[in-house]
């Protein structure tokens, strides 16, 4: 990570306008499940500790179980209130032995495949504790009218109680970065507490009155590029 702060620093310009949710995702390539188990119990070790509580971030280990021809197997997420926090958070940790620590047990098992840098555009909680999320990869030709579209069907499943049918839901802008879908600009997630309540609630939203509107206004304006799941294995602070 500590490779990433020139240019983190040099994003700083441009994100200080927004105050939204910042998330860095950095993503590996594990060969050995024996190895991810270690990955997850030296971190666990590491955010027990007072130094890692002290931290800003919400930070999660997720498994890249159904994600296509991604080499990645293993991520980790950093969620910040806003890019100050990501900044003042960098700053504390880049230099930190704690840090150095845990790096040196666990670089040896990963490498390194794909980092990137979203910013939040909108989104919300329903209920229940996030198992699995449903991420789609997207490209979108007009932003400003894709987002008014999803913040309309957003309030329309708020409104009915259709939200409560997942853990979280959020249209994210890839702002620096990304994985294999080159061109790809958004990201939209929905999360469940698992992967029957997952697949059950989308079979509901997608058959929606609601979700059909929304459909055919964005139909022209988006490109599905790729859907993946991802399995929370971990989750600190």
């Amino acid at each position: 990570m500590k490779k990433h702060i020139a240019l983190f620093t040099c994003l700083l310009f441009s994100l200080s306008a927004f105050s939204q949710t910042i998330t860095s995702i950095y993503s590996f390539k594990v060969d050995s499940q024996n190895d991810v188990q270690t990955i997850v119990m030296e971190m666990t070790k590491y955010f027990d500790t007072d130094f890692a509580k002290a931290g800003a971030a919400t930070v999660e280990i997720v498994d890249e179980h159904f994600n296509g021809l991604e080499k990645s197997n293993l991520s980790f997420v950093y969620k910040f209130k806003n890019v100050q926090e990501m900044q003042d958070e960098y700053a504390r940790t880049s230099s930190s032995n704690e840090i150095k620590d845990v790096q040196e047990i666990i670089f040896p098992l990963v490498k390194e495949n794909s980092q990137m840098l979203l910013k939040s555009l909108e989104g919300g909680k329903g209920q229940g504790e996030t198992g699995v999320t449903m991420v789609f990869v997207m490209k979108i030709k007009n932003p400003s009218s894709y987002l008014d579209a999803y913040s309309e069907l957003i309030s329309k499943i708020e409104e009915n109680g259709k939200s409560k049918l997942f853990t979280e839901y959020g249209l994210s802008e890839i702002f620096a970065g990304g994985q294999n879908d080159l061109g790809a600009t958004h990201h939209a997630i929905i999360g469940a507490t698992d992967m029957v309540s997952l697949v059950n609630g989308l079979d509901e939203l997608f058959s929606s009155q609601e979700f059909k509107l929304f459909a055919n206004k964005v139909s022209e304006n988006r490109e599905l590029m790729s859907k993946k799941t991802v399995f929370r294995l971990a989750s600190f602070n």
